[in-house]
């Protein structure tokens, strides 16, 4: 006869007290301080902020495309999009959060969850090449590509205004400011709202306070052994 014990333990192989359902944080010296236990109205916040700027990227380079006749930008997108945050980000962000440590082949998180779980779990931090990848994914997909697709239809739209007219001059220069608009109000409501309590502590955007970090990794004994094998010291 299988036991709640042992269930819950297959659930969560690596003794993660942000997957342990039975625990209880009222002793826990840090309650309050991370966002470490499941919390829908966390991720449909997330939602809220994340899904303005890529449906103003979207209508941009759709926009551009149907201007312009032209439509392997978007196609790229498309491809960069998916492929980046259904694959890679999962492997060199979200394999190294605790949230992921959860025996399940979908993940269940505060942000991406739903994503299917190709990597093993990676208990120790981020490395520089992962945080790098960080920083480009973020500026490319949110960024860079999209204005740059958006200011190319703007130029095309402007060289050649008596065959294009007013109007789709205004609509891209209305969707270039949305996307500019919409990405950094994403980033900079992500890095005062989510980072300051995000349990994935080595991706560059994260601001726990060390304290913090060091008192959730006493807690959970594979995660500490990661962090220590790979540097880290707790004070």
């Amino acid at each position: 006869m299988i036991t709640d014990e042992q269930t819950m333990e297959t659930k969560n192989p690596f003794n993660i007290c942000t997957l342990d359902e039975q625990s209880s944080c009222v002793s826990c010296g840090i309650q309050g301080e991370l966002a470490c236990k499941w919390d829908k109205n966390i991720l449909n916040g997330f939602h809220v902020i994340a899904w303005p700027p890529i449906i103003m990227a979207y209508f941009g380079i759709v926009l551009v495309s149907i201007l312009t006749g032209v439509w392997w930008p978007l196609i790229a997108y498309v491809v960069y999009f998916f492929s980046m945050f259904g694959l890679f980000e999962i492997r060199f962000l979200c394999s190294h959060c605790p949230y992921y440590a959860e025996d399940s082949k979908i993940l269940h998180c505060l942000a991406n969850h739903g994503s299917f779980k190709f990597w093993r779990y990676h208990p120790e931090p981020m490395n520089r090449f992962e945080q790098i990848m960080m920083y480009v994914l973020i500026s490319t997909i949110f960024f860079i590509f999209p204005l740059a697709i958006t200011s190319y239809g703007l130029w095309t739209v402007a060289t050649q205004y008596a065959s294009f007219g007013l109007l789709p001059l205004l609509g891209l220069a209305g969707l270039s400011i949305g996307i500019l608009a919409t990405s950094f109000s994403f980033v900079s409501t992500l890095k005062r709202f989510y980072c300051t309590q995000c349990v994935n502590f080595s991706c560059p955007l994260n601001t726990v306070s060390k304290p913090v970090v060091d008192a959730y990794l006493k807690r959970n004994s594979v995660m500490r052994e990661a962090w220590e094998a790979s540097g880290y010291t707790l004070d």
